[in-house]
């Protein structure tokens, strides 16, 4: 019974999570940044006293130097660089200047 009542506080943690990112990228689009980091500031909180995973969302969505949601064009500049092997997505946050580097493997296009 105790294992299920620990899943159940870690799903309802990123429930929770998930509203909260919804609330601070509603906020940040609004222009109120400092509000949308709050936010993430509880929602970041409540996966670490729930020892959850922290969701995907919250991983790339957001800058870990100012905690604010990276959006495009408002609180993000995101680019796309070729390489031989890799494609690498550059996420730059607008507000502080942190830069994300995601590599993502290409895709090779089948002859048919």
């Amino acid at each position: 019974m105790v294992v299920w009542i620990k899943k159940a506080i870690k799903d309802l943690a990123q429930q929770r999570a998930k509203i909260l990112y919804r609330l601070s990228l509603s906020e940040a689009r609004e222009g109120n940044i400092s509000r949308a980091r709050h936010y993430i500031e509880i929602a970041l909180t409540l996966i670490r006293k729930a020892n959850a995973n922290k969701p995907m969302y919250l991983r790339r969505g957001i800058c870990k130097n100012c905690l604010a949601p990276l959006i495009p064009g408002v609180t993000a500049r995101i680019r796309i660089r070729h390489n031989r092997k890799y494609v690498i997505i550059t996420k730059t946050c607008l507000l502080c200047g942190w830069v994300r580097r995601i590599p993502c493997k290409k895709i090779k296009a089948r002859n048919e």
